[in-house]
């Protein structure tokens, strides 16, 4: 009783726009929700030290106005600035996926651009994290450099880069499979 039913007449819905449309699609939507965690995260608690916190936003604007010696709080402006770049390549991608007149290649190099901006605002992220644990770890602090803690605002940040970084990757290889399968010539 088992009836082998196929679709009747053409398929308005080929594998090949699923995936040219809806894989950069897909990957920049991930990409925007991880920009917009990162920057939730950015004016969230990075670092604690008793009952003081101070966010992402804290430490940059500390930084900038020579309160504290060290330059990579002041490199910390490129995370919102990098998260900020993703939103706007991120929202490039998705209109020119519904726009059929643009070429594949753009959604390729735009995809590749979330990525790249989404993993360059990595770097500040860790330069932080290194230089928090080596406070904790400096034996001229007499001890009191175990009382520095990294906060969930960093850890959200953090969170939020690598999701629009698989986001850009996401919406790079659904970008590549379509060339791929543009190319490849259908079997007769």
């Amino acid at each position: 009783m088992s009836e082998n039913v196929a679709p009747q007449g053409n398929s308005s819905l080929k594998t090949k726009d699923v995936v040219g449309i809806g894989g950069p699609i897909a990957g920049s939507a991930t990409s925007i929700i991880g920009a917009l965690l990162a920057l939730v995260g950015f004016v969230l608690p990075w670092a604690s030290c008793g009952n003081y916190r101070l966010s992402g936003l804290d430490i940059v604007t500390q930084s900038a106005s020579g309160n504290t010696g060290d330059a990579s709080g002041t490199l910390l402006c490129l995370v919102p600035l990098l998260a900020i770049g993703v939103l706007g390549v991120a929202i490039v991608v998705i209109l020119a996926s519904l726009w059929k007149k643009i070429p594949s290649l753009v959604k390729t190099i735009g995809t590749a651009i979330v990525g790249l901006l989404a993993a360059l605002a990595c770097c500040p992220s860790c330069l932080f994290f290194t230089n928090v644990q080596s406070a904790r770890n400096d034996p001229n602090s007499f001890g009191m450099g175990g009382f520095i803690q990294v906060e969930y605002g960093f850890w959200v940040t953090v969170f939020g880069l690598f999701v629009s970084l698989l986001g850009g990757l996401l919406g790079v290889g659904s970008s590549v499979a379509e060339m791929v399968m543009s190319k490849k010539k259908p079997s007769v």
